[in-house]
């Protein structure tokens, strides 16, 4: 097998004050890189599996130096195109506030299915993408999409729904389609009772799961505030959990993705890809960055 999973995404470079200070008040901000699936593709590159990530950077020094970095993770990057005429995205975390996102017209809204031009996915064991690139523009949208019905492998997708994005306010109409074209759904239980017109009335997160899969998946992983559980077809299976003091959450949901894509790739069970996931959610929380807390070893 050439790869073990291929993720199509957008990447931005991400801005961060110093743990303890603000953005108004410092004069030094964390230059990082952040983007849902290429965080996936960190998780899993230091844990030994083989990956590739499909995007487009605009042609700056932020695009020079997200390649970089993902590079020298061990990510394969030959796929990714540079824009001349639009920029790399950004995000600004600001501590207590949230995240503020500068991606409008960045080269990868604009990237559709001719991006997949040339991937090589016979040979490949997954592939992911999330709901941010169905919510950044109609061609992403497309190239995820694109990207579902082409795959041989197993087919991922976390809907990870974001605001103030070019089609949040049709989250459900955009998202829903990947979910029925996958075959392992990774979600947290709000935000899949939002997509789901019936998930509403829905009681607990193994009702919830069971709705999704009579959408299609056939392997379906909800997060929730005090525990996660996974839905096959040998029933639902969950695992309490415990969340310590953290130093930024955000980059969580897509370690624990990566924690548990490894396992169930590698054959392993339910149970441990639970664990495993729960394991590099945490270890991530330790760090301002999205990725630097991410273990090389389960």
């Amino acid at each position: 097998m050439l790869y073990d999973l291929i993720a199509l995404g957008e990447t931005m470079i991400a801005l961060a004050p110093p743990p303890g200070e603000i953005v108004r008040r410092t004069s030094n901000l964390l230059v990082d890189h952040a983007g849902a699936e290429s965080n996936t593709c960190v998780g899993l590159a230091r844990l030994g599996l083989r990956v590739a990530w499909v995007s487009r950077l605009g042609a700056d020094a932020a695009g020079d130096r997200i390649l970089e970095s993902l590079s020298g993770e061990g990510i394969d990057t030959h796929w990714v195109g540079r824009d001349t005429t639009r920029p790399t995205g950004l995000m600004l975390k600001e501590p207590g506030v949230g995240v503020r996102y500068y991606r409008t017209g960045s080269a990868a809204s604009a990237m559709g299915p001719d991006v997949l031009h040339g991937v090589t996915l016979d040979d490949t064991g997954a592939v992911l993408v999330t709901g941010v690139t169905a919510l950044i523009g109609p061609e992403p949208h497309a190239a995820g999409l694109a990207l579902l019905g082409s795959a041989r492998g197993l087919r991922i997708v976390d809907p990870n729904l974001r605001p103030g994005l070019w089609g949040s306010d049709r989250r459900g109409a955009l998202v829903v389609p990947f979910i029925e074209r996958c075959d392992l759904l990774l979600t947290g239980a709000s935000e899949l009772a939002e997509l789901l017109d019936e998930g509403r009335s829905a009681t607990g997160s193994p009702a919830l799961a069971r709705l999704a899969a009579a959408r299609g998946p056939k392997e379906v992983v909800i997060r929730g505030q005090a525990s996660v559980g996974t839905l096959t077809a040998d029933g639902w299976q969950a695992l309490e959990i415990r969340r310590d003091a953290a130093v930024d959450p955000i980059g969580a949901g897509d370690a624990f993705n990566a924690g548990y894509i490894a396992v169930r790739l590698r054959g392993g069970s339910v149970d441990e890809a639970l664990r495993a996931g729960v394991r590099c959610g945490a270890a991530v929380t330790t760090s301002p960055s999205d990725t630097a807390g991410f273990p090389r070893s389960l």
